[in-house]
């Protein structure tokens, strides 16, 4: 029905975690252990997002991947998982310990070939960065700069590029006029999305799966 949308009821959720899913063996322990190793919190994307972003590498061929906020390595080995002979995933966080905690994960996973982690602020490093145009960027980093990234990342995307934002229902907080709900990290994602369909230079949807997620493909 175009007036409703389906309610994700608990047997549903469980159908799309048990058949969409790119979580493997690795994978879920490393999301299992990353707290209790390094203390790292368990906010990685979900198995089935993995499976979302796997699918849009193979639908762009992406070859060149960008990925701001590594966090503990989940969504980078995952995107590195695809099986679409992917040339180099540049992965940038900057806190240190995710950083070294994330680089001895992805020299677990024997990907060090495919995925390059950047222990740097983000800003900076984009601005400095002049090698090859990227294919996709994903980002899961600090909400208030989310515009900021997209700025940056224009130039360094091709066309028909595709930028995917996570986070996109702010914790499920997007819409509440709460004052304890109405942190800068809440409103600054309502402001994003508001720039982000203002924008002639992309086409920008959003796909209600996780805490939701939005997608830009560059058209101009």
């Amino acid at each position: 029905m175009r007036d409703k949308q389906t309610n994700l009821t608990p047997e549903l959720f469980n159908y799309i975690e048990n058949n969409f899913n790119a979580e493997n063996d690795f994978l879920r322990t490393l999301v299992n252990n990353c707290y209790s190793e390094a203390g790292i919190p368990q906010i990685n994307i979900t198995g089935y997002q993995a499976n979302f972003l796997q699918f849009i590498i193979k639908l762009i061929d992406a070859k060149n991947i960008l990925e701001i906020g590594t966090l503990a390595g989940y969504s980078a080995i995952s995107m590195a998982l695809s099986g679409n002979n992917i040339k180099k995933i540049i992965t940038i966080e900057k806190n240190t310990k995710h950083y070294n905690y994330a680089k001895q994960k992805v020299n677990e996973a024997n990907l060090t070939d495919i995925i390059e982690l950047v222990n740097a602020d983000a800003k900076q490093f984009l601005k400095n960065y002049n090698k090859d145009l990227f294919d996709l960027v994903f980002v899961d980093a600090d909400k208030p700069n989310y515009n900021n990234y997209l700025e940056l990342v224009t130039p360094l995307l091709r066309h028909r590029g595709v930028c995917v934002f996570d986070n996109a229902f702010a914790f499920g907080f997007l819409l509440d006029s709460a004052p304890e709900k109405n942190e800068d990290s809440v409103k600054s994602i309502l402001r994003f999305h508001k720039k982000l369909l203002a924008r002639k230079d992309y086409f920008t949807t959003i796909v209600p799966i996780g805490d939701g997620m939005l997608l830009s493909v560059k058209v101009s």
